[in-house]
């Protein structure tokens, strides 16, 4: 059901959801003082204004580098990006280590992320238990994984709910002709 895309196994996998607030973090990491764990963690904990600072500082160096030509400004946006996950990625761990008691900042392996969207929306339950026990079953107790089990069909319901009012949101937008998503970003008017 869930192939990665590369073969090694991720210490810490990521279950996210596009339209949500929270997310899954599964810690298999092998030297944690209390074994592995499965934790809930909400984007307000992760987005604080230490990570804020952080993006703003990295951005600033990225847009006053030296002998900056045409090209490397096209690719900033790519280079935003990956600012962006590098620091959401360090602000994640640096949160599991410190649940964990783990001074070091060190991932230990890994970080996977299994984005919960279109197809793995309609997963059905019996699925569902299979791909967590392929992925997990030989890291996780039998309670972990009933309590992994348990948040993702919550959130997954969740994730559904919130897709079913945008997509409302959208046709309605698109009958009366309000403006709704589809906007543009940049146009070229001639003169500028």
């Amino acid at each position: 059901m869930f192939e990665a895309s590369n073969k090694r196994e991720a210490s810490i996998t990521l279950c996210l959801f596009p339209h949500l607030g929270e997310f899954i973090a599964v810690d298999t990491r092998k030297d944690l003082p209390d074994g592995p764990a499965v934790h809930v963690m909400s984007f307000e904990d992760v987005f604080t204004d230490d990570f804020r600072a952080r993006l703003e500082a990295g951005f600033s160096s990225l847009i006053r580098k030296q002998d900056v030509g045409l090209l490397e400004m096209i690719g900033l946006p790519q280079e935003v990006e990956t600012l962006v996950r590098a620091e959401s990625m360090k602000r994640v761990v640096k949160m599991l280590n410190h649940t964990a008691g783990i001074a070091s900042a060190d991932i230990g392996g890994g970080i996977g992320v299994l984005f919960f969207a279109r197809s793995l929306l309609s997963i059905q339950q019996e699925q569902l238990e299979a791909a967590m026990e392929e992925l997990f079953g030989h890291l996780l107790s039998d309670s972990q994984l009933t309590r992994l089990r348990k948040e993702l069909e919550r959130l997954i319901a969740e994730e559904q709910t919130e897709e079913g009012t945008i997509r409302q949101r959208e046709m309605a937008q698109l009958i009366t002709g309000e403006p709704g998503s589809f906007v543009t970003l940049w146009q070229s008017g001639g003169n500028n």
